[in-house]
């Protein structure tokens, strides 16, 4: 049984071991011997597994320690796909587990593991309790300023993989440097959504809080769906001053779309600092992703992606907007869909729409859907007609049956060659059995054996029967 000393303020797990073995006396190997039963153990800084046996062996509390002294909270608040398997291989003995539930490793963040400090915490903690320790606040991966003072953090790379070290705490420095205003923001609202995850559960999902917030500030269509261009250029003139020494955690370019996509999806398995930095953007305060969502939430298609009735009212809609001859743009504008799919409904429905195209004419159209029906490759088409493959493939999803058509030509297509490479062999070598086909013909020989097996055993060989042991 051991006795660890008392948390400081929001001091990491690993901070209190490395204190106890500097004061107590008693080795880490001790301690790793006594907790995992093996003096390898490798402890993370951040994400500590073992946490029930810690508790158990040093009289803890192990909601406190997953809680107060880890970063698990954060991580299952990004991650809730992860969250419960990532909690579980914590409280286990399974360090190897944890981290790869925790995702860090599949980001491609290049950094680095270690501890990071900041200068003047660190004065103030030795002012205040005589010992500097290492704050969890600022080990959130991506995170480079404190969230208190602005200040750059002081990076220790950890390259040992033994990380409880006698006296491995932060040290007094004297150079001081200052982040820009807009890390320093993105920092002080990851301390304080921190201290709001350990204090309470969220009542939402950071999606669905993401959704809201987009559409109370008009990003958000009628149907729910995300003015990409006019939030990524808000967004990315807000950030244009950040730091550039961790490329993948910002936007590659104003048009990098992807990257606030991939965040909007609920599923999604994203870098933390990604979703810190546009959280920072989008809330006030980190208490506004805690606060009860009064309007209902709109989803990525439309306000009841579930709902087949709404679907066929919104296209019911487009298509009474279309027969009164009204622009594109102008019933796109009131139904919140797009050109193309208001183009493909009024092909479906024989329905002419007011456009004066310069390539793609009547006489165009006519000409792709001949050579289409004929079974002609869309780049081919395309290269005969002038106009894009985007463009064919539209013409030929618009026509009746006509994709059924190209799917029986190629179908058609296969099956002559293969029945022809398969006959010009037994021509070829009229002794060879049924085991030479299949071995030097193999590709023709298996697509005939799955979609034409009928005519195959017509063409093959006549099987050999074995000789046995005592036949005459």
């Amino acid at each position: 049984m051991f006795q660890l000393p008392k948390a400081f303020p929001d001091e990491v797990l690993l901070s209190r071991l490395i204190r106890f073995v500097t004061i107590s006396g008693v080795s880490s190997t001790t301690l790793l011997e006594s907790s995992f039963s093996s003096k390898k153990t490798s402890i993370h800084p951040f994400l500590t597994s073992g946490l029930s046996r810690i508790a158990e062996l040093c009289n803890e509390d192990v909601n406190v320690l997953l809680k107060e002294q880890t970063l698990a909270p954060l991580f299952c608040f990004y991650l809730p796909v992860h969250a419960d398997y990532l909690q579980k291989m914590m409280l286990t003995n399974n360090g190897a587990k944890a981290f790869r539930a925790s995702q860090l490793a599949s980001f491609g963040s290049g950094q680095s593991l270690g501890l990071k400090s900041c200068p003047l915490c660190v004065q103030e903690d030795l002012s205040n309790y005589g010992v500097s320790y290492w704050h969890r606040s600022h080990q959130v991966p991506g995170v480079a300023t404190c969230g208190y003072h602005g200040t750059v953090l002081s990076f220790l790379e950890l390259t040992q993989r033994q990380r409880i070290i006698r006296q491995l705490l932060p040290q007094l420095e004297t150079k001081i440097q200052y982040s820009p205003p807009v890390e320093y923001m993105v920092a002080a609202f990851s301390t304080q959504l921190l201290g709001l995850l350990t204090a309470e559960n969220p009542v939402h999902k950071v999606t669905d809080a993401y959704r809201y917030y987009l559409n109370e500030k008009g990003y958000l269509t009628q149907s729910g769906r995300v003015r990409r261009q006019s939030l990524m250029h808000d967004f990315y003139k807000y950030i244009s001053k950040h730091s550039s020494t961790n490329a993948a955690l910002i936007p590659r370019k104003q048009d990098d779309f992807r990257y606030l996509s991939q965040l909007l999806d609920e599923d999604g398995s994203h870098h933390p600092y990604r979703h810190l930095l546009f959280g920072t953007w989008l809330f006030n305060s980190a208490k506004q992703v805690f606060a009860y969502l009064p309007k209902p939430i709109l989803s990525n298609e439309n306000t009841e992606p579930d709902n087949k009735y709404n679907q066929q009212a919104v296209e019911q809609e487009c298509l009474a907007l279309l027969k009164t001859g009204k622009s594109l743009a102008q019933i796109g504008r009131e139904t919140g869909k797009s050109r193309c799919y208001l183009k493909r409904i009024a092909l479906l429905n024989d329905i002419s729409i007011n456009l004066k195209p310069k390539l793609l004419t009547q006489k165009v159209i006519n000409a792709i859907c001949s050579l289409a029906y004929y079974g002609f490759h869309r780049r081919e088409i395309a290269k005969r007609c002038g106009v894009g493959i985007g463009a064919v493939e539209q013409i030929i999803s618009s026509r009746p049956g006509l994709v059924e058509r190209r799917k029986q030509c190629r179908f058609e297509s296969a099956r002559r060659k293969n029945r022809v490479l398969l006959l010009r062999y037994l021509a070829l070598h009229p002794e060879s059995i049924r085991k030479d086909v299949k071995r030097d013909c193999n590709s023709a020989f298996f697509w005939l054996y799955l979609n034409d097996r009928a005519w195959l055993e017509e063409a093959l060989p006549d099987k050999l029967h074995p000789s046995g042991r005592y036949s005459n």
